[in-house]
Protein backbone atom coordinates (compact mmCIF):
# COMPACT_ATOMS: atom_id res chain seq x y z
CA UNK A 1 0.00 0.00 0.00
CA UNK A 2 2.78 2.04 0.78
CA UNK A 3 4.61 1.74 -2.51
CA UNK A 4 1.95 3.13 -4.51
CA UNK A 5 1.50 5.92 -2.42
CA UNK A 6 5.13 6.61 -2.97
CA UNK A 7 5.99 6.09 -6.13
CA UNK A 8 2.91 9.39 -6.99
CA UNK A 9 5.28 11.76 -4.94
CA UNK A 10 7.97 14.13 -6.37
CA UNK A 11 10.82 14.64 -4.53
CA UNK A 12 10.27 17.01 -1.10
CA UNK A 13 6.95 16.16 -1.51
CA UNK A 14 4.94 14.70 1.81
CA UNK A 15 1.33 13.98 2.14
CA UNK A 16 -0.54 15.96 4.98
CA UNK A 17 -3.89 14.44 4.56
CA UNK A 18 -5.83 11.29 2.56
CA UNK A 19 -9.05 10.62 2.19
CA UNK A 20 -10.70 6.92 0.91
CA UNK A 21 -14.69 7.49 -0.68
CA UNK A 22 -16.87 8.13 -3.81
CA UNK A 23 -15.73 11.16 -5.74
CA UNK A 24 -18.22 13.21 -7.96
CA UNK A 25 -16.17 14.36 -11.13
CA UNK A 26 -17.79 16.46 -13.34
CA UNK A 27 -16.24 17.36 -16.10
CA UNK A 28 -17.68 19.83 -19.40
CA UNK A 29 -18.41 16.42 -20.80
CA UNK A 30 -20.22 15.04 -17.85
CA UNK A 31 -20.29 13.58 -14.64
CA UNK A 32 -18.38 10.31 -13.49
CA UNK A 33 -18.15 8.57 -9.73
CA UNK A 34 -14.40 6.42 -9.19
CA UNK A 35 -13.61 5.44 -5.61
CA UNK A 36 -10.69 5.56 -4.54
CA UNK A 37 -8.17 7.71 -2.45
CA UNK A 38 -7.47 11.45 -2.81
CA UNK A 39 -3.97 12.71 -1.17
CA UNK A 40 -3.48 16.18 -0.22
CA UNK A 41 0.08 16.98 -0.43
CA UNK A 42 1.93 20.03 0.29
CA UNK A 43 1.96 20.43 -3.33
CA UNK A 44 -1.30 19.09 -5.06
CA UNK A 45 -4.20 16.64 -4.99
CA UNK A 46 -3.44 13.14 -6.64
CA UNK A 47 -6.74 11.31 -7.08
CA UNK A 48 -6.18 7.64 -7.49
CA UNK A 49 -8.70 5.06 -8.59
CA UNK A 50 -7.64 1.43 -8.93
CA UNK A 51 -10.11 -0.74 -10.95
CA UNK A 52 -9.62 -4.14 -10.12
CA UNK A 53 -11.44 -5.80 -12.19
CA UNK A 54 -9.72 -4.96 -15.23
CA UNK A 55 -6.34 -4.64 -13.44
CA UNK A 56 -6.36 -0.78 -14.64
CA UNK A 57 -4.87 2.41 -12.23
CA UNK A 58 -6.03 6.11 -12.91
CA UNK A 59 -4.11 8.83 -11.77
CA UNK A 60 -5.62 12.40 -11.54
CA UNK A 61 -3.44 15.55 -10.47
CA UNK A 62 -4.94 18.53 -9.08
CA UNK A 63 -2.93 21.53 -8.82
CA UNK A 64 -3.96 24.28 -5.33
CA UNK A 65 -3.34 27.04 -7.61
CA UNK A 66 -6.26 26.16 -10.08
CA UNK A 67 -8.91 25.62 -7.03
CA UNK A 68 -11.29 28.50 -7.44
CA UNK A 69 -14.11 27.47 -4.94
CA UNK A 70 -14.23 25.40 -1.79
CA UNK A 71 -17.11 23.85 -0.11
CA UNK A 72 -16.75 22.47 2.94
CA UNK A 73 -20.57 22.38 3.80
CA UNK A 74 -21.52 21.36 0.09
CA UNK A 75 -18.61 18.90 0.30
CA UNK A 76 -16.85 19.86 -2.83
CA UNK A 77 -14.05 22.24 -4.71
CA UNK A 78 -14.00 23.69 -8.01
CA UNK A 79 -11.14 24.58 -10.19
CA UNK A 80 -11.29 27.35 -13.27
CA UNK A 81 -11.58 25.22 -16.08
CA UNK A 82 -14.76 24.25 -15.41
CA UNK A 83 -14.11 20.75 -13.34
CA UNK A 84 -15.26 19.94 -9.88
CA UNK A 85 -15.29 17.13 -7.32
CA UNK A 86 -17.66 16.15 -4.51
CA UNK A 87 -17.09 13.90 -2.09
CA UNK A 88 -19.69 11.48 -1.70
CA UNK A 89 -19.50 8.32 0.34
CA UNK A 90 -16.06 8.30 2.68
CA UNK A 91 -15.31 4.95 3.60
CA UNK A 92 -11.89 6.18 5.91
CA UNK A 93 -10.77 9.57 6.29
CA UNK A 94 -12.57 13.21 7.60
CA UNK A 95 -14.01 15.40 4.95
CA UNK A 96 -14.68 18.01 6.94
CA UNK A 97 -10.52 18.18 8.03
CA UNK A 98 -9.61 17.38 4.49
CA UNK A 99 -11.23 20.04 2.70
CA UNK A 100 -10.31 22.67 5.14
CA UNK A 101 -6.25 21.14 4.97
CA UNK A 102 -7.26 21.86 0.86
CA UNK A 103 -8.37 25.52 1.69
CA UNK A 104 -5.48 26.12 3.97
CA UNK A 105 -3.04 25.34 0.81
CA UNK A 106 -5.29 26.62 -1.79
CA UNK A 107 -4.96 30.23 0.52
CA UNK A 108 -1.15 30.26 0.08
CA UNK A 109 -1.05 29.48 -3.49
CA UNK A 110 -0.56 33.30 -6.17
CA UNK A 111 -4.00 34.32 -7.59
CA UNK A 112 -6.29 32.16 -5.63
CA UNK A 113 -9.84 33.60 -5.35
CA UNK A 114 -11.38 30.80 -3.28
CA UNK A 115 -13.68 32.78 -1.45
CA UNK A 116 -17.25 32.80 -1.52
CA UNK A 117 -19.32 36.05 -1.98
CA UNK A 118 -22.72 36.30 0.10
CA UNK A 119 -25.73 38.01 -0.76
CA UNK A 120 -25.16 40.37 2.31
CA UNK A 121 -21.87 41.18 1.51
CA UNK A 122 -22.61 43.03 -2.09
CA UNK A 123 -24.29 46.25 -1.47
Amino acid sequence: MEKWRNSLLSPCEHIIDEITATFEVKENFGITYKFGNMIATNKRLILYTKFPLFGLRETTVYHYEEIIRIDVVKSLFSFHNGVSVAVKLVNKGNTKLFLETIKLFSNHAPGIRNFQQSDRDVL
